[in-house]
């Protein structure tokens, strides 16, 4: 008989505590070790993907303060490695890809990547509410997974594994073209406010549960769509509008 997947052990938590043990050392949080090389103990593991809403509930310790260790493990070790790969860079030019490939965007990448969202504890409205899909969640648990890496493997195994996920799931990181194809809405915006001394705009409408998105460069409209969400047609248009010259 196959053993219940974490989610479905932490839905036996909102009904009965006796399962919090069970929880905390599931079998899916010593496989994942497993399937990544890592050399953390089961409940500090468990730590990482513990959200504080879980926390709230049951009171036991969140993945907070390991965010926090994490954002700045990572920081570190991405600082070190664009100084090494890029030393005709500027400061400027460097931050600006340390904040492309570590925003919380890539983060999430990388965290639906490893499958981190199935493995997250989260309390009972926010599970029904599923909050373990989130990208702002999955970036969060992110880091405090590198954090615990960091605590029990060291900076060199931290490294090590973050820039293994970086490759397995971001390949082109570092590529030339990486941060325009990133930050699109930038690049436009630096573009069109050197040539005709304003911003670009864009206009919204809903449209069902879409949204009509429309981009206006010097009071003209250059591009519109129906897209998912506002930020997605900004981003879109903005994308489009550079790759045909427009600017």
């Amino acid at each position: 008989m196959s053993q219940p997947r974490l989610q479905e052990t932490l839905e036996r938590v909102f009904e009965s505590k006796d399962y919090l043990p069970e929880l905390f050392g599931h079998h899916d949080f010593k496989a994942f070790a497993v399937s990544q090389g890592l050399t953390i103990p089961l409940h500090e593991l468990a730590l990482a993907f513990t959200h504080k809403s879980f926390s709230h509930e049951f009171q036991v310790p969140h993945q907070e303060q390991l965010e926090f260790l994490g954002d700045s493990v990572l920081q570190l070790i991405l600082t070190e490695e664009l100084y090494r790969r890029f030393p005709d860079y500027n400061e400027g030019q460097l931050s600006k890809l340390r904040s492309a490939i570590v925003n919380g965007a890539s983060l999430a990448t990388m965290a639906r990547g490893l499958g981190l969202g199935a493995l997250l504890i989260v309390g009972k409205g926010e599970y029904q509410k599923r909050l373990f899909e989130q990208e702002s969640v999955l970036a969060d648990t992110f880091e405090a997974l590198l954090a615990q890496v960091y605590r029990f493997q060291g900076l060199d195994g931290a490294r090590t594994m973050f820039f293994l996920w970086l490759q397995r799931f971001i390949p082109a990181a570092f590529d030339a073209n990486f941060l325009t194809n990133f930050d699109v809405k930038s690049t436009l915006q630096e573009r069109v406010l050197a040539r005709y001394k304003k911003l670009p705009r864009y206009t919204a409408e809903a449209s069902g549960e879409a949204f009509e998105v429309a981009l206006w460069i010097n009071d003209s409209e250059i591009g519109r769509g129906i897209f998912s969400s506002k930020k997605l047609g900004e981003k879109e248009l903005a994308d489009a509008a550079l790759k045909k010259g427009i600017i």
